[in-house]
């Protein structure tokens, strides 16, 4: 059986140079399992996930421009361990976010009222943007330093317990020591 895999391999590679469909090479190469996928890369987020996601950076910090919706977003991935699958996990958290916690709260969770808010925003074609481009595993560099925390007026615990990285915005941030 691997001997007819090996040799069906190197026929489409042969179709492929022949064609010059470069293209095809990484995934070809990938589907037999020589090299490994870009992480993230086909991350299994729906669209119902990502819009929850989006609403999170609208309602939390669209009031701060981009860079304060990406510092929200760097937030989600640093709770998520730079996985975007479990992102919803940690953004539907009960009071995880502020802007959400009368919604996680519940028992069976509405996130109807929330994502109508944030579409109303003319921020929310641009946070979806960002959180398709986390989906795709271009981030970019993390703004927070590693931030897991932030918030406006930090409460004592979290300046003895957490380590301040930076500020956006009217949020400060902090990584979980």
């Amino acid at each position: 059986m691997l001997q007819v895999a090996k040799e069906f391999l190197i026929l489409i590679m042969k179709r492929v140079l022949k064609a010059k469909n470069f293209g095809m090479l990484p995934l070809l190469l990938c589907a037999f399992g020589f090299v490994a996928a870009t992480k993230h890369s086909q991350a299994a987020v729906s669209d119902y996930e990502r819009q929850i996601i989006a609403s999170v950076l609208v309602l939390e910090a669209a009031n701060q421009g981009e860079a304060g919706m990406l510092a929200v977003l760097h937030v989600i991935n640093n709770r998520a361990r730079g996985n975007p699958e479990n992102a919803i996990g940690q953004v539907a958290r009960p009071k995880a976010f502020s802007c959400l916690n009368a919604i996680t709260s519940q028992r069976n969770p509405d996130y109807g009222p929330a994502l109508r808010r944030a579409m109303q925003d003319r921020t929310w074609p641009r946070a979806l943007e960002m959180v398709d481009s986390y989906i795709a595993g271009q981030l970019g560099d993390d703004l927070t330093g590693g931030a897991t925390h932030y918030c406006i007026h930090p409460p004592t615990s979290w300046r003895e317990q957490m380590h301040f990285t930076t500020r956006i915005g009217v949020h400060t941030f902090f990584r979980e020591i």
